[in-house]
């Protein structure tokens, strides 16, 4: 304000100050910086080569505290999520997700991670991420889990590979043939939960380890080295050189859901949780088009967790 005045007692007034408390402060900066920034005499005021040099660190510090300010000011009324997704959520239910939210909410801002279920359950926990689409009941500790939809299992097969060529594939077909499941240090429960789905029939499964991302488990179906056994939903979606086949035998369904933890009221939370259900409502109702989730096996709620209880 000196530096723009040049007169110690406008700048007094101007800030509601006494002129001998704007000197004090002046020539304590003076003292700490070992330089001189104003000269002073009965004419006038005026900044030495170090004070001009000075006022433009002094501005930039003055804007970045007015920004700060700003920015804390507005954190209450501030729409920001973190989420992190399934397969499913990812590539069926986040597109119509983020044009809902655009099209109701212009200032949602939406911060999408790709993260393994290790990463999911600890950044969760810690308070790193928000909410979890289109997922399994994980064990964190204070999570709320709504549930969506129960999926059927299918096999995602090359179609250089044989069993391309049925209409179906059978439990018994993995005895002989390799499946993609995600590493141990990505997710502890897959490989564990592809042996206990198939050990009813006998059948220990050849596990191909890849890391635990989609894309790349898809590309190595497509290449033959196994197959991927993933939920009905993945089946209407596009992969290059892979055939969706369903099971020839029955499989127990997986839950899938919208997972956050219990002490998270947010605003911006309470908003996510209600486009996603009126998105998967929208997608049972619309009967006019192909649906998204596979309707003989999906079972939606579409009360949350709380009102369910």
């Amino acid at each position: 304000m000196l530096s723009d005045l040049l007169n110690y007692g406008k700048t007094a007034r101007a800030l509601y100050m006494s002129q001998p408390t704007i000197t004090f402060q002046i020539k304590s900066l003076e003292e700490a910086f070992g330089v001189k920034l104003f000269e002073r005499d009965r004419q006038q005021v005026r900044l030495t080569d170090a004070g001009f040099a000075f006022r433009e660190y002094a501005q930039s510090i003055v804007d970045t505290v007015d920004a700060a300010q700003e920015c804390l000011s507005n954190l209450h009324t501030r729409l920001r999520l973190r989420v992190s997704c399934g397969p499913v959520g990812q590539f069926i239910l986040l597109p119509a997700v983020i044009r809902t939210l655009t099209a109701r909410y212009p200032a949602f801002e939406l911060e999408v991670s790709e993260l393994t279920t290790e990463q999911q359950m600890t950044r969760l926990s810690e308070g790193k991420i928000d909410a979890l689409l289109m997922v399994g009941a994980l064990p964190v500790r204070g999570l709320a889990f709504d549930p969506i939809c129960r999926e059927a299992l299918i096999a995602m097969v090359s179609r250089q590979s044989p069993l391309a060529q049925k209409r179906c594939i059978s439990v018994e077909d993995l005895r002989h043939t390799s499946i993609v499941a995600s590493r141990m240090k990505d997710c502890r429960y897959h490989q564990p939960y592809l042996h206990e789905l198939l050990a009813p029939f006998g059948i220990t499964p050849k596990i191909i380890e890849s890391p635990q991302s989609c894309s790349v488990q898809f590309a190595y179906a497509a290449s033959g080295e196994g197959i991927v056994i993933t939920s009905a939903s993945m089946g209407t979606c596009e992969f290059p050189h892979l055939v969706a086949l369903p099971f020839l035998e029955p499989l127990p369904s997986i839950q899938l859901g919208l997972a956050a933890l219990e002490a998270n009221e947010s605003t911006s939370m309470k908003i996510f949780r209600e486009v996603v259900m009126d998105c998967v409502s929208s997608m049972l109702d619309n009967s006019s088009s192909r649906p998204a989730l596979p309707a003989p096996t999906r079972q939606v709620a579409m009360m949350n967790r709380r009102e369910a209880s």
